[in-house]
């Protein structure tokens, strides 16, 4: 029995300011209340997806707040992007994603899940569309 192993490692971050500049100006977005999504097709590295999160200050103004949702977002994007990072890696693709959250209110973990689901398949559905 084969066991699926959740994790989110540093490989798999978008963490550098040029890669994520470059993603905002030359990316394309979508949006789901309350996020925001820029995403980007790259060729094959080490993991299919590449993910970062922000959450502007002027929607949540405590450092404390700010830091939650991104935790909370990371967490489902951690244990939902399984079927993604599949198909990508099938594809022999990167895809470079970038989490805004759009909202003044406290976000609800369900919520952000199943937006989070949503996001990832349709990313799935418009690189399908793109390349075939």
């Amino acid at each position: 029995m084969a066991t699926t192993r959740f994790r989110f490692p540093k490989a798999s971050r978008l963490y550098l300011r040029k890669e994520i500049s470059d993603l905002i100006t030359t990316g394309k977005s979508i949006h789901f209340s309350p996020l925001k999504v820029f995403y980007k097709a790259m060729p094959a590295s080490d993991f299919s997806l590449k993910m970062a999160v922000a959450v502007p200050k002027r929607n949540v103004k405590l450092a404390v707040d700010r830091n939650r949702v991104k935790r909370l977002i990371r967490e489902a994007y951690r244990l939902n992007c399984q079927g993604a990072v599949l198909y990508f890696k099938d594809k022999g693709i990167t895809m470079h994603l970038l989490i805004v959250y759009n909202s003044k209110l406290s976000p609800d973990y369900v919520e952000l899940t199943s937006k989070i689901i949503l996001i990832l398949q349709r990313l799935q559905e418009v690189h399908a569309r793109n390349s075939g």
